[in-house]
C-alpha cells in the first residue's frame, strides 16, 4: 500500500491542567486525551489530507487501546503499531499557564524506550512506500540512526523533529554526518541552540539551507532558501493553548510536501495550520482539518487584501494632498519671484534716476542718459 506520510515515533496520553485565575492548578487534569509527538504529527498530517501510517509501540492495556482507537478515528493506518503485554504506556502532564497560554510539560516515558533498530527492517515496506517519513529523537538514538541511514540509502525524504536535542548536539562530531543525511530538521529556538551551541539562528540556518527550519514562537520562523535568510512572520491571533503547535506545523509540512508543494509555500500553509491550533484547546483536538484551513487562509487573505486596499487608497489620497501642496508652493514661489522682481526693478530705477540727477548737478556738460 502507498502512503503520503509515515510517522515513526511515540504515542502517549496527555493530561492537561489549565491554570486558574487564582494562579494554581487543579489536583486532577482538566482534559485527558491521546497525544505524544509521533501521534500528534500523524494526526496533523492526516487532518491535512495525507494518507498516513503510524509505526509505534504501546502497552496492551486500556490506555494502549485508547491510543490506537484514536489514531483510527483519523483514518491513520495502525497495522505497524505494536502492542505488547506488560509494557507501560507513556504519558505527559501538561500545564497551561494563564498569562501567555504557554505550556510546561512533564513527560513520563515507557513504551517509547522499547523501540528497537530492527523495527526499521520489519516495516521497511511501509517506509519505502511512503513519500515522506517523519521521526523524532525520543526513541533510543540507535533506532533513529538506523532510520536516518535507511532513508538516506533509499533516497527517502525524512523530516526530523529533535525533541531531545542533546542527542543531535554537535559536541558529538559524529552527528555532523547524521545531519547531512536528514532532509529537513524542524526545531524551536531552544532546540537549535542546544544542537549548534549558539544563539545566532541566522548563522545556523545559513549553514544548512533548505534543511534547518527554526520556529521562533511569536516571531514566526526562519530558514535559508539557498540564496538568503527567510523570516516568515507569525500570523497574529489570540492564543488559547500552544500545546501541539510545533507538531501541527511538522505534520502539515509533511502532508503538503508529499503533495509536491515547494518548501516555501508548504511552510507558509503549515504556519497557518499551526496558527489555527493556537486558538484552540488541546493538541490533536485543536489541529485543523484541511477544509477548515483553506477557509481560514481565504478569510485571512481577504482581510489582508482589504487592509492593503485601504492602505493603497490612503496612499493615493496622501499623494493627492502632496501634489496639491507642491502646486501651491510653486504658485507661491512664482508670486514671490514676481514681487521680488518688481521691487528690484523699482530700486534699480530709483538708483539710476538718482545718478542721473547727480550727473546733471555736478557734471552739466556730461548729462547721464538713461
Amino acid at each position: 500500500m502507498k502512503y503520503d506520510v509515515v510517522v515513526f515515533g511515540g504515542c502517549s496520553l496527555d493530561q492537561t491542567f489549565y491554570e486558574t485565575k487564582e494562579k494554581k492548578y487543579n489536583d486532577s487534569p482538566d482534559v485527558v486525551s491521546p497525544g505524544g509527538k509521533g501521534s500528534n504529527q500523524a494526526v496533523a498530517a492526516a487532518k491535512a489530507g495525507a494518507k498516513t501510517a503510524m509505526i509505534s509501540r504501546v502497552g496492551n492495556d486500556a490506555i494502549g487501546d485508547k491510543i490506537i482507537d484514536n489514531l483510527r478515528t483519523f483514518n491513520i493506518d495502525t497495522h505497524c503499531v505494536e502492542v505488547e503485554d506488560g509494557l507501560a504506556n507513556d504519558y505527559s502532564n501538561i500545564y497551561i499557564n494563564l498569562d501567555d497560554k504557554d505550556n510546561n510539560i512533564e513527560r513520563f516515558s515507557g513504551a517509547i524506550n522499547s523501540f528497537t533498530p530492527d523495527m526499521i527492517e520489519r516495516y521497511k515496506d511501509v517506509i519505502l512506500n511512503s513519500r515522506i517519513v517523519v521521526c523524532q529523537l525520543k526513541v533510543p538514538k540507535e533506532v533513529t540512526i538506523e532510520l536516518i541511514n535507511f532513508c538516506h540509502k533509499h533516497n527517502k525524504t525524512l523530516i526530523l523533529t529533535p525533541c531531545r536535542p542533546e542527542k543531535l548536539s554537535l559536541k558529538d562530531e559524529s552527528n555532523l554526518e547524521l545531519i547531512d543525511k536528514i532532509s529537513y530538521i524542524t526545531c524551536n529556538k531552544s532546540e537549535c541552540e542546544t544542537i549548534f551551541g549558539t544563539d545566532n539562528i541566522e548563522e545556523c540556518v545559513s549553514r544548512y539551507p533548505n534543511k534547518l527550519i527554526v520556529t521562533l514562537g511569536k516571531d514566526g520562523l526562519m530558514y535559508h532558501d539557498g540564496e538568503k535568510v527567510v523570516h516568515m512572520p507569525a500570523i497574529k491571533v489570540d492564543v488559547v493553548d500552544t500545546t501541539g503547535a510545533g507538531d501541527t506545523l511538522c505534520g502539515n509540512l509533511s502532508a503538503f510536501l508529499s503533495q509536491g508543494m515547494d518548501l516555501k509555500p508548504a511552510l507558509r500553509k503549515a504556519m497557518y495550520a499551526a496558527t489555527m491550533k493556537l486558538t484552540q484547546k488541546g493538541a490533536q483536538a485543536g489541529m485543523p482539518y484541511l477544509a477548515d484551513l483553506e477557509v481560514f487562509m481565504a478569510e485571512r487573505r481577504s482581510k489582508a487584501a482589504r487592509y492593503y486596499e485601504k492602505l493603497r487608497q490612503d496612499l493615493l489620497a496622501t499623494k493627492k494632498v502632496l501634489e496639491n501642496t507642491k502646486r501651491r508652493i510653486n504658485d507661491l514661489r512664482e508670486k514671490t519671484a514676481a514681487v521680488l522682481a518688481t521691487d528690484t526693478y523699482v530700486a534699480i530705477n530709483n538708483y539710476l534716476e538718482e545718478l542721473k540727477a547727480n550727473s546733471a548737478k555736478y557734471c552739466p556738460s556730461r548729462n547721464l542718459v538713461v
